[in-house]
């Protein structure tokens, strides 16, 4: 079986209702008109309906995960990912498991700010009792992101970060 080796896996990470899946639905958006090989997979609705439907939130659950989405990003041209990605162990394997191709983004916002925007979400991401090992009570700051946006800046303006940064990596992808 033939792999398509992707260009670029743009991996969004940060805390539950940061906004990694709004964002990503736009550069999927943005970037599906010239690049048409481009998968997008949300660690929820994977968990919802696709890959992850089996795993939870265990340690060994949190490392099959990210496998998994490795895995099916690394099979479009452009693959983009959204999972909470919680510490430096789970952002190194990210790194073994796509290499160059990887390209990490913190989506951060202010807790008052997931909270709120969780609120309206059909299916919220925080739980009243989280788990011991939920993502989010493991949460380190990533020390070094390609990218960092701070999602209480105007939509527009994080939007336009985002897609002005993949589009420059997969405009050095071409020129290799």
């Amino acid at each position: 079986m033939n792999q398509i080796p992707a260009s670029a896996v743009f991996w969004l990470m940060g805390l539950p209702a940061s906004g990694k899946t709004t964002l990503a639905r736009r550069l999927l958006a943005h970037l599906q008109p010239e690049h048409h090989d481009c998968g997008l997979y949300d660690a929820d609705e994977q968990r919802a309906t696709g890959i992850l439907r089996e795993l939870g939130w265990s340690p060994e659950d949190r490392i099959a995960t990210i496998e998994a989405l490795s895995h099916a990003a690394s099979q479009h041209f452009v693959g983009i990912v959204t999972l909470v990605t919680s510490t430096p162990t789970e952002r190194r394997l990210a790194a073994v498991l796509l290499g160059r191709r990887l390209h990490l983004i913190h989506v951060r916002a202010p807790e008052e700010l997931r909270y709120a925007r969780d609120a309206l979400r059909p299916s919220p991401a925080y739980r009243a009792n989280p788990a011991p090992d939920a993502p989010e009570l493991s949460w380190t700051e990533p020390e070094h992101p390609a990218l960092t946006l701070n999602t209480t800046a105007p939509f527009n303006v994080s939007v336009k970060a985002l897609c002005s940064f993949a589009d420059n990596v997969l405009q050095g992808s071409a020129d290799q």
